[in-house]
C-alpha cells in the first residue's frame, strides 16, 4: 500500500505520510520473521546456512539495483532493506547459542563505519544509515536481550527486556517531538539528533520482530 500511494486513501494524510517515512523498517521486519519462523526450523545448521548464503547474495543484489535503476524513491529507499537483509539472514541462520563475543562483532564494524562517516560526512556509507542501524540493533536485540527468539533456552530477563523496548521507543518519541528543526544545522548535537532520526526505521523494524515473537508468540526463553 505504501508502494503504491493506496494507504493515503485509507489512512488519514498525516498518519499516511508518517507511516510510509518507515517503509524499509516494515520490510525489514517481513523478511526477517518470515526468515526465523518459516524457513530456519525446518532443516539442519548447514543446509539453512547455504539457503541464507543464497538468500543474502539476491538480497544483495536487488539492493544494488534499487539504487543503480533509480527508480522513484519511495522504491528506491528499499536498498537498506535489502543490504541489512542481505547481513541478518546469514546472522540469525546460525546455531545457538554464539559466544558470548560474538554479537559485538558486527557492533564494531558498525562503529568503525560511523567513524568513517565522521570523518568524511559524503560518503557512501552516509546514505546507508538504515543498514547500519540494523547491523547494531539486531545482535543486541537477538543475542543479548531476547535470546528466546533464537534460542528457545536463552536467558533472558523480563525486567531488562522491556527496559530495552521502552529505551527504544522514547528515542523515536523524544527525537521526533524535538523536530526537524532540532536536527538541522552543522553542530555536533544536531548531527547527532539527524542520525537517530534516520535511524527510526531501524529501531521499528528490530522492535517489530521482538514484539512478534518474543511477545506475540512468547518466544522470551528461559526467565532468569
Amino acid at each position: 500500500m505504501i508502494m503504491t500511494d493506496l494507504l493515503a486513501d485509507v489512512a488519514p494524510g498525516r498518519w499516511a505520510r508518517r507511516l510510509s517515512y518507515n517503509s524499509e523498517g516494515y520490510l525489514f521486519a517481513l523478511g526477517l520473521a518470515a526468515w526465523i519462523q518459516a524457513v530456519r526450523p525446518r532443516a539442519a545448521v548447514e543446509r539453512v546456512l547455504r539457503w541464507a548464503l543464497i538468500a543474502s547474495v539476491s538480497c544483495f543484489a536487488l539492493g544494488a539495483v534499487l539504487i543503480v535503476a533509480d527508480p522513484p524513491s519511495r522504491i528506491r529507499t528499499l536498498n537498506e532493506s535489502m543490504f541489512a537483509l542481505a547481513l541478518a539472514l546469514p546472522y540469525v541462520s546460525l546455531a545457538r547459542p554464539l559466544a558470548r563475543w560474538v554479537p559485538w562483532i558486527p557492533v564494531g564494524l558498525a562503529a568503525a563505519v560511523v567513524g568513517a562517516i565522521a570523518l568524511d560526512v559524503d560518503s557512501w556509507a552516509a546514505t546507508q544509515v538504515e543498514t547500519i542501524g540494523f547491523v547494531v540493533l539486531i545482535p543486541i536485540a537477538l543475542d543479548v536481550i531476547d535470546r528466546g527468539i533464537l534460542d528457545p533456552l536463552g536467558s533472558t530477563s523480563p525486567r531488562v527486556r522491556w527496559t530495552w523496548y521502552t529505551l527504544l521507543v522514547a528515542e523515536m518519541v523524544v527525537v521526533s517531538a524535538l523536530g526537524s528543526g532540532a536536527r538541522s544545522g552543522d553542530d555536533t548535537v544536531a548531527g547527532i539528533l539527524d542520525y537517530l532520526g534516520r535511524m527510526h526505521e531501524s529501531v521499528i523494524g528490530v522492535l517489530l520482530v521482538q514484539f512478534y515473537f518474543a511477545v506475540g508468540l512468547g518466544r522470551s526463553g528461559v526467565e532468569r
